[in-house]
C-alpha cells in the first residue's frame, strides 16, 4: 500500500487516488475479487509486490490493459516484462486486438507499450487530460 501513496503514481493513472488509504486498498480488492472481468496480476521483484498489470473488457467491448509500478522500480524494464508475460499467458483472451490508454506526458508507459508491439493510433482529451490510444493487433508478442 505504501507504493501507491505517491502523488506521481496517482498522476499517471486513471483510478488510483492520492492520498491512497487502507480503505482504498480494501475497496479495490473487494471489487476485483467480485468482478470476473477484472484480471489483475502482481508484479513482483525479489518476492515483493512492486506493481500491478491487468486486463479487462472496456466500454467498447475491447480488451484493455493497464499497469502501475512503484516509483523506485520505474525505468528498469519490470513493467515491460510484466505486460509481455500477461499478454503471452495461455488464458489471455484471444482477440483481434488489445488497447491501452496513456497520458500524453507519460513517456515511460508509452515506451512499455511500444516495446510490447503496440502502436499509437490516436490522441484525445478526457476530463482535461490528454491521452494517447495504443493498439496491438492480433495480440502477437514481437
Amino acid at each position: 500500500m505504501a507504493l501507491l501513496h505517491d502523488k506521481d503514481i496517482a498522476k499517471w493513472t486513471a483510478n488510483i487516488p492520492f492520498p491512497y488509504s487502507k480503505q482504498d486498498a480494501i475497496k479495490w480488492i473487494q471489487a476485483t475479487s467480485i468482478d470476473t472481468a477484472q484480471n489483475p496480476f502482481a508484479i513482483e521483484v525479489d518476492d515483493q509486490i512492486v506493481g500491478c498489470v491487468s486486463h479487462w473488457i472496456n466500454t467498447k467491448s475491447e480488451i484493455e490493459v493497464g499497469y502501475w509500478l512503484g516509483k523506485d522500480y520505474w525505468g528498469k524494464g519490470y513493467a515491460t516484462r510484466a505486460l509481455a508475460q500477461m499478454l503471452s499467458q495461455p488464458g489471455f483472451p484471444a482477440t483481434a486486438s488489445v488497447v491501452a490508454q496513456v497520458m500524453t506526458e507519460n513517456i515511460g508507459s508509452q515506451r512499455v507499450l511500444l516495446n510490447n508491439g503496440f502502436s499509437c493510433i490516436g490522441k484525445y482529451d478526457v476530463q482535461g487530460r490528454s491521452l494517447h490510444l495504443y493498439k496491438k493487433d492480433n495480440n502477437i508478442i514481437n
